[in-house]
């Protein structure tokens, strides 16, 4: 399948991506959390089908700020020992145009909510750093709505909700006094929501001050990938894979 290119600016989460705060990124005991507000830099290679409509979307990377009509992100932690509660939100309402004699505007409107359970394994430490893995299992719902207009003037619409389990992880590796980075990912799906999903994220995180108030800035690419097919009367087909740079504040408390 041919995939085209979208590009937008999200604020978002998806489960288990970032690095709690400093002073709680290997720790195993104690009550601590964090909340990190997120902005995505977000392409978008995918193909949509409602009903009769089918439609790949390209917006060029220059475009997002055109073509971006409403986006939140925000994500937080709370953990006590070695277990923990992550939670997500996102929210994005997107328009793109597709020009020549097949012309066709797409509009959607995604939200995604997410909550997991993680557990800690670790510190591991030797000489030089420390490392911990978190182990994470829960859901990911989402929420689609979307709109196929073609030049001529049919028009197919679609809202939709589903819910995918999913499992993964983070490894968080220390680089030094105040830096570390953090790989990780996870699969969901498996036929239950959507046909399949996925996610893999990289991030450098570093602690900083902002003002008085101590902070952690991170920064890294990630990428989140849907396959979703229901039918009825009117069918509508997702297939997807949303990436692009984050950078993200973490406070804790």
């Amino acid at each position: 399948m041919l995939l085209n290119r979208i590009s937008a600016i999200l604020m978002s989460l998806a489960l288990g991506t970032s690095a709690v705060s400093a002073q709680d990124a290997f720790e195993v005991e104690g009550k601590r959390g964090s909340i990190t507000p997120y902005l995505w830099g977000l392409s978008v290679d995918g193909d949509a089908s409602v009903g009769p409509i089918t439609t790949s979307v390209d917006i060029p990377f220059s475009d997002i700020f055109d073509k971006l009509n409403f986006a939140l992100m925000v994500e937080g932690e709370y953990w006590n020992g070695r277990w923990g509660l992550l939670g997500n939100l996102l929210h994005s309402n997107l328009e793109t145009s597709r020009s020549g004699l097949l012309s066709t505007t797409t509009d959607i409107r995604m939200t995604m909510l997410g909550a997991a359970v993680a557990y800690r394994f670790g510190p591991f430490e030797n000489a030089n750093n420390r490392t911990v893995f978190d182990a994470y299992a829960g859901l990911r719902h989402t929420k689609l709505d979307v709109r196929l207009t073609t030049g001529l003037g049919a028009t197919a619409s679609r809202d939709v909700n589903f819910t995918d389990p999913v499992i993964g992880g983070r490894l968080i590796t220390e680089l030094g006094p105040k830096s570390r980075f953090v790989i990780g990912g996870d699969i969901g799906g498996f036929g239950v929501g959507s046909d399949f999903s996925w996610q893999a994220i990289g991030i450098y995180a570093r602690d900083i001050s902002l003002g008085q108030t101590p902070a952690t800035l991170f920064l890294g690419y990630r990428a989140l990938g849907q396959d979703y097919t229901t039918g009825g009367t009117i069918p509508l087909t997702i297939d997807a894979i949303y990436h692009g740079p984050v950078i993200a504040l973490s406070f804790a408390f």
